[in-house]
């Protein structure tokens, strides 16, 4: 706004005398915001004129106004080396440094406003250049030296206009602060999480492997005790089977003698018969044999059986 007012009150002047110079008309058309009008007018007062910097001077404020950052920061760099003694070029230093922001080259605005506040410390832009100074260092993450420059904005320029944008951005700083160290306890607390759970869980894995080690074991120590039994019953069976067929071959022995006895007895009744006719005493003593012979035969047969049965 003082820029316009100015060239305003500037042209009101100079037009009369030279309505065909270009610098006019660029101020003319500056004082229109008819910035690419201003930009050919001035550039070309420019090129008339290379000693006046005036030209240079609203070329380069022209091409802010248009938001040429590139072409402004070049004529911007040239305007300082052709006219270091111009009392404008702490204007102009400030004004790259500002841009210089906007392009995103944070580190080069940096330094050329640090240049400014150490050739000129009291200059009525050092305020301002330390407030972009405070976004830069903001935007590029560096938040301690940010706040710190931020501070000397409110500390030393409690009047100046970048007072409540300093303060928000300390504000800002401070909350992103307490944020970080919640973030840090969350991920603290988070990664403790993490490490109980998986403890517990290998844990829980240790444990059943365990127990179906256990099981596993058991189940052989219960198939061997049954092994053996059952082997013990095998071997009992074994042995009774082989007494039974003793048995069966004993049984098998007396029945063969019952059978003689059988047959022994047709043949001694086929005596006895014989012996009846020639003597009667004959008779009684072959009969008495024979009785003799059945009870002990008998006695035999029935110890067999009895045997057998047990």
């Amino acid at each position: 706004m003082k820029k316009t007012l100015f060239v305003t009150i500037l042209l009101a002047a100079l037009l009369p005398l030279h309505a065909a110079d270009p610098l006019v008309t660029g101020l003319d058309a500056y004082a229109k915001s008819d910035w690419p009008g201003a930009m050919r007018s001035f550039r070309e007062a420019a090129t008339g004129d290379p000693s006046n910097p005036e030209p240079a001077y609203w070329l380069v404020m022209a091409e802010i106004s248009a938001g040429e950052k590139e072409t402004s920061v070049a004529d911007m760099k040239a305007f300082l080396s052709k006219y270091p003694a111009d009392s404008r070029v702490p204007d102009v230093t400030y004004q790259l440094g500002r841009v210089q922001y906007l392009r995103g080259n944070y580190e080069d605005s940096i330094s050329t406003l640090y240049g400014l506040l150490t050739t000129w410390p009291s200059h009525e832009l050092a305020p301002s250049a330390y407030y972009w100074i405070g976004e830069s260092l903001f935007s590029v993450g560096r938040f301690t030296e940010a706040r710190s420059v931020f501070l000397i904005v409110l500390d030393r320029f409690p009047d100046t206009v970048k007072r409540e944008a300093a303060w928000y951005r300390i504000s800002l700083i401070d909350q992103g602060a307490r944020e970080d160290e919640l973030l840090k306890l969350l991920k603290t607390s988070h990664e403790e999480s993490l490490r109980i759970i998986e403890d517990y869980q290998r844990r829980e894995k240790t444990y059943e492997q365990a127990i179906n080690a256990y099981q596993k074991r058991i189940s052989e120590l219960m198939k061997d005790t049954r092994l053996g039994t059952l082997e013990k019953t095998v071997a009992t069976l074994q042995a009774q089977n082989a007494d039974l067929t003793d048995k069966v071959a004993e049984l098998g022995k007396k029945n063969s003698e019952l059978e003689e006895l059988l047959t022994l007895t047709g043949s001694s009744a086929a005596a006895l018969d014989a012996a009846a006719l020639d003597d009667e005493s004959q008779r009684q003593k072959i009969l008495e044999e024979l009785r003799r012979k059945a009870a002990a035969l008998q006695g035999k047969y029935s110890d067999s059986l009895e045997e057998g049965a047990k």
